[in-house]
This record gives structure tokens, sequence and C-alpha cells, in this order.
């Protein structure tokens, strides 16, 4: 019954955000990106945080979004490195700045899909619960492309985890 509510929230809003799919499935955003169409999404462990964290760092002007049932967060600015402290993965940058607990990280997931008919490209981090932790979406060009040297770096991170793990 769930994986079929899954798939028909998906047919009614195929480009919807994954939260607003989940909810209207009665499930966790990861249970959504779990049953994507293929192609639309690529997984690897959520112990690579730091390495994944790390990479972006060096990608430019990203769009880091945190989505909760009451808001939508989104700062545009390029990721400062992070070091872990105090149990936490801390970000002192200026532009985007915080604590995380990377530790709850069960998952994250490499997607391209169309987000409200738009093409996106995005790192996605899931905690244990299935919830959705935070996104990191690709910058974008003045005519509205995705930046092709993100895309590149993206291509190249998710390619080098995924050799990894199958190693």
């Amino acid at each position: 019954m769930t994986a079929d509510a899954i798939r028909a929230a998906i047919a009614d809003n195929p480009t919807g955000a994954l939260e607003d799919i989940a909810a209207k499935a009665g499930v966790t955003p990861l249970a959504v990106l779990e049953a994507l169409p293929e192609g639309e999404v690529v997984t690897v462990p959520g112990s690579l945080f730091e390495e994944v964290m790390a990479d972006i760092t060096g990608w430019g002007e990203i769009t880091f979004i945190v989505n909760t049932p009451n808001i939508i967060f989104e700062v545009r600015a390029p990721l400062g490195a992070g070091k872990v402290g105090h149990g936490m993965f801390n970000l002192h940058d200026k532009g985007i700045g915080g604590h995380i607990h990377y530790r709850k990280c069960a998952r994250i997931a490499f997607v391209r899909r169309k987000l409200f008919n738009t093409d996106t490209a995005s790192v996605q981090f899931y905690a244990q619960d299935g919830s959705c932790m935070f996104k990191v979406y690709l910058g974008r060009t003045e005519d509205r492309a995705l930046k092709p040297e993100q895309i590149a770096a993206m291509d190249a991170l998710q390619a080098r985890l995924c050799e990894g793990a199958a190693a």
C-alpha cells in the first residue's frame, strides 16, 4: 500500500518538492527519493559526509536549502570549509554557517530531476529518520542554465564515491 501511495503521489506531482510528495503519501522524503524514476537519483552512505562537504567547498556559489514543514530557507553563497568539533560538523563561514549533526546523516543523494518543471541538480543529505537535513543545489548562469563546471564537479564526485563503494 505504501509503495502505491508513493507512486500515486509522484504521478500527481512529478516535478514537485520531495517534501510535498512525501506529505501527500504519508511517508518520509527519503522514501520518496528512493522511489524516484531510474536515472534521477544515486545515493551513497552518510558516512561520506565530510568528504562530500569538502568537495562542495570548491564548487563556487551554490544554493543551500533547508526545507521544514514551516519554512524553506535558501542561501546562495559558496560553501566554506567546515570541520568536526564537539560532535558537530561546524561551518563558520560568513555566507553559510551553522552546526550540523553529521553523524545523523544516513544517506547522501545525487539528484537530477525537474523541480517545478525546471532542470535541477543537487546533493541532498538525509537523516536516519528519513527526513532531509539539507540540500545543496548547483548554481545557475545568467541565462538560468545549470553551471557546467558544477555539473562536472558533481559528476566527478558521484563517480569517485560510487567507484569507491563498488571496490
